[in-house]
Formats: C-alpha cells, sequence, structure tokens
C-alpha cells in the first residue's frame, strides 16, 4: 500500500505542476484578452464581440482547476474551530471520513455530468457557435483530478 500511496503522490504532485502552468497560461490569456478588448473599446470605439463569450469560459477553466490546486496545495477553505475542539485521535477519523465524502461527491458530479454531456454536445455557445460540451468539460476534467487528489489524501491518512 506504500508503493501505491508513493506512486499516486508522485502522479498527484505532477498533475497539479501542469495544471499550475495551465492556469498560469489561462489566466494570461484571460488577461490580454481584457486588455485587448478595453483598448478595443474605450480607444478605437469598436467592441471585440467575442470577448466576453471567451473570458466567461476561460474563468470558468481558471475556477474549477485552480479549486483543485487548493485542495492539493491544502489551502482550500475549511472550518478549523470544531478541530480545536476535539482530539487528534477525533481529528484523524473525521479527515479520513471528510476524504470519502469528498470522493464520493466528486464521483456524483462526474456521473452527473457525462449524463448532462450528449445534451451540451447539442447546443452551440450563443457567439462562438461551439457545442456548450467545450466550455462545461472543466467540471467533470476537475471532478476527476479532484477525486485523484482526495484518493492520494486519503492513503496518506490511512498510512499515517
Amino acid at each position: 500500500m506504500r508503493k501505491i500511496s508513493t506512486i499516486l503522490s508522485k502522479i498527484c504532485d505532477a498533475i497539479n505542476k501542469q495544471i499550475s502552468l495551465f492556469v498560469v497560461l489561462l489566466l494570461f490569456l484571460l488577461s490580454l484578452l481584457l486588455g485587448v478588448n478595453v483598448f478595443y473599446r474605450y480607444v478605437l470605439n469598436d467592441s471585440i464581440y467575442w470577448s466576453n463569450e471567451v473570458a466567461r469560459y476561460l474563468l470558468a477553466y481558471i475556477v474549477f482547476l485552480g479549486a483543485t490546486m487548493a485542495h492539493k496545495s491544502g489551502v482550500h477553505i475549511r472550518i478549523d474551530m470544531i478541530f480545536m475542539h476535539i482530539s487528534q485521535k477525533s481529528i484523524k477519523v473525521i479527515d479520513k471520513v471528510i476524504s470519502i465524502f469528498f470522493i464520493l461527491f466528486w464521483a456524483l458530479v462526474l456521473y452527473g455530468s457525462i449524463k448532462l454531456f450528449p445534451l451540451f454536445m447539442m447546443q452551440t455557445t450563443a457567439t462562438l457557435q461551439i457545442p456548450y460540451a467545450v466550455p462545461f468539460a472543466a467540471l467533470p476534467i476537475s471532478a476527476v483530478i479532484w477525486m485523484v487528489y482526495c484518493l492520494d489524501d486519503l492513503l496518506k491518512k490511512l498510512e499515517a
């Protein structure tokens, strides 16, 4: 079990590094797009008609993938006040249960996303005319990543 945990941990670290680079790229593209759009709007008195839609979709990917990065780094929001008043043994048990619930939750999100995917393939976005499945894919992609990260957390907690 220790070997599996070590391998999974290395895979998670590699995934997180790639996601970090991808999110930085998306943030750069979003900033560039919005900056160019401001220039067009206020200097050239014109607008890039598709920029708002692209910005919305870039932001969706940034939020969902950024949340997985926050979880991996251990900085995702959490209520610590409860943990101040219980024993270390109870904290370990609660942490394991929370990891299991997270895996189940993201599995349900993934299942629901997969069921809705054919519907989103048939509909197209208003401006870009691409299938809604392209921006919607941020949800199942992040759900899979989150499940892998939670499994990694759970294996680490079981070893301790």
